[in-house]
Order: structure tokens, then C-alpha cells, then sequence
């Protein structure tokens, strides 16, 4: 169900519920676009040598929703090395977190939350992912995250166009980190399908130059994805 499909004070988070119904699987691959970005922090974040080499972390997350995973994503980067998610702008290991969404207020919806959780180095704004110009005056990015996104975007000309897009905003050992259905639902056309295998989603990303791509988890029907711009 979409979200204006929702009503009441906190259709937000009943919409947000409703996602977590449908899809228990969601928590899962949460769990592991966290445990995948902060893996990748600690192996140096893309640096060969394998030494840390940020002391800003710089991480977009497309389809941000009600922030859930923004809040999950910005505690565990900095607690994992600092043991304070609030440390002070340009300090070892602080996150700078922009966050796209097509929906208004789900961008002031998490807008509110993360400041309420002392996260100060964020921004959220409206754009659509399926315009051309969403990625004008952004990045570059040490991180790109999804859940539950892409697919909508219309099909595989229009994954392969962010992905494209991605690849540029991305700084050298960036990591991308997408969780999304990867099997299809009765109800899509087999003509235009949206929700690829795993396989496609590698090719894909081969094909425009990213490297060890790697499928963390499949369950249900999801899969989180990562591969790594070079």
C-alpha cells in the first residue's frame, strides 16, 4: 500500500508497519546494509592498504522512507569506532547523510527524527529518482545505500540508468550496498519485469565498472547486494 493510502497522526509509522508485515524479510536486510557498511569502515573503507583513510564519512541513501535505517546506518558508523554517535562535525569517523525520498513528508518525517537522535550532519531533500537531474550539486559519496527502491524505478533500463548514475557519485572504493526483491511477484509483467535476480543486478553492475560485487543475503524475497567502484 502506498503511504497515501494512510491516514491519521501517525500514518507514518502504520505505513512503515505495513511494509514490516508484508515483508518480514525487511528487518533482515536492514540488519545487513548496516552490518555490510560497517564491515566495510572497518576494513579501511575501500583503501587498498587497508589503513582508514575518512575522517568524514560521506553516505546517501536513496528512498530514505520514515528513516528507520538512516537512524540504524548513522549509530552503528560512528559507534562502532568512536562508542559516541555524536561527535562533532569533521571529528574521526563523523557521517554526513543525505537522504532522498520522492514523498515530502516523508523527508520532514525524517528530517525530525534524526535531529530528535542528535544526528546533526544530515540532509534530506525531495527528488525524483527516475529524473536526470536528482543527482545535480550531490557528492561525491564514500556510500550509497537502498532498501526496498530501486525496483520502482520501472525496469531494467531505469536500474541500469542509476546505477550509472551511482557509479559517478561514488568516490574511488566506495561501496554500494542495494537490498531489494530480487524475485518477482505474480501480479508483474513478464514483459517489463522490475524485481531482477541476483544475477542481473551483478551484470548490471560489471558491465558500468564496479568490482566485488557480492550478494550478503538472500531471503524471501530479497537480497542485499554490494559491490565497490574501483
Amino acid at each position: 500500500m502506498a503511504l497515501s493510502d494512510f491516514t491519521g497522526p501517525d500514518y507514518i509509522d502504520a505505513w512503515t508497519r505495513d511494509l514490516d508485515r508484508r515483508w518480514p524479510e525487511r528487518e533482515a536486510m536492514a540488519d545487513c546494509v548496516v552490518g555490510t557498511l560497517v564491515q566495510w569502515r572497518d576494513e579501511g573503507g575501500g583503501e587498498p592498504s587497508g589503513e582508514k583513510r575518512h575522517t568524514v564519512i560521506r553516505v546517501l541513501e536513496l528512498g530514505v522512507g520514515a528513516a528507520g535505517l538512516a537512524r540504524s546506518v548513522l549509530d552503528a558508523l560512528a559507534d562502532a569506532q568512536t562508542g559516541d554517535s555524536r561527535t562533532v562535525a569533521g571529528s574521526p569517523d563523523s557521517v554526513e547523510y543525505t537522504g532522498i525520498d520522492i514523498e515530502p513528508a516523508l523527508v520532514l518525517h525524517g528530517q525530525e527524527l534524526l535531529e530528535k537522535a542528535g544526528h546533526r550532519e544530515i540532509r534530506l531533500v525531495r527528488a525524483d529518482l527516475r529524473d536526470d537531474i536528482w543527482t545535480e550539486r550531490i557528492g561525491p559519496f564514500d556510500a550509497v545505500l537502498s532498501l526496498q527502491t530501486l525496483h520502482d524505478l520501472g525496469g531494467i533500463d531505469a536500474l541500469e540508468a542509476a546505477y550509472r548514475q551511482l557509479h559517478g557519485l561514488l568516490a574511488p572504493g566506495g561501496i554500494l550496498v542495494n537490498a531489494d526483491f530480487v524475485v518477482p511477484f505474480e501480479k508483474d509483467n513478464p514483459e517489463r519485469p522490475r524485481r531482477l535476480p541476483v544475477e542481473t543486478h551483478k551484470g548490471l553492475l560489471s558491465s558500468l565498472g564496479f568490482i566485488d560485487f557480492r550478494c550478503e543475503m538472500q531471503q524471501g524475497k530479497m537480497a542485499c547486494m554490494s559491490a565497490r567502484r574501483p
